[in-house]
């Protein structure tokens, strides 16, 4: 059963953000452990390829502008991020790639809704992610693929203002 609700969430990622082409790749997570759930586009299961990396070492820059191997886990660093509105000392990590925070909206109101938005971007790519009462939802662009931010945004928003509707 669980199996089956959670394709059912891959279908809706997949119609939601995917479909119109504004978004490439989208996921979603549970808000109290940021660990991603379902994932798009379903077709092959495409998605998880593009939102999430088991976990992986990197060099990350510390205060002291020296460099030092860590372990990054993604969904640690999605539930800081929702919980603190800010990346994680490791940064803001998918799928293997790592995004920079440039925006923070805490009480965006799209309709009836009101939830947290943050964007985030990497050189021609960027994720827009809306954090309701429970979930987590991201939706990935790239600039290469003829895909902008503002589109997936919109789609995102859509998509979170249907959720807070459904109580999530």
């Amino acid at each position: 059963m669980a199996e089956e609700e959670e394709a059912s969430w891959d279908h809706t990622l997949d119609e939601w953000l995917i479909s119109e082409g504004y978004c490439y790749a989208a996921g979603m997570a549970q808000l109290e452990d940021g660990n991603f759930y379902a994932a798009a586009p379903e077709k092959d299961e495409a998605g998880w390829g593009f939102i999430y990396k088991e976990d992986h070492e990197e060099m990350i820059m510390q205060d002291d502008m020296t460099e030092k191997k860590m372990t990054i886990n993604e969904g640690t660093g999605l539930k800081f991020l929702a919980d603190n509105h800010k990346a994680a000392p490791t940064g803001l990590w998918f799928g293997g790639e790592k995004y920079a925070v440039t925006r923070v909206d805490k009480a965006f109101e799209s309709g009836d809704a009101t939830f947290v938005f943050i964007f985030a971007a990497k050189p021609k790519k960027g994720v827009s992610i809306a954090i309701t009462k429970t979930q987590v939802i991201c939706g990935f662009y790239d600039e290469e693929k003829g895909q902008v931010g503002g589109n997936c945004t919109k789609a995102v928003v859509a998509f979170a203002e249907y959720m807070v509707g459904l109580g999530y």
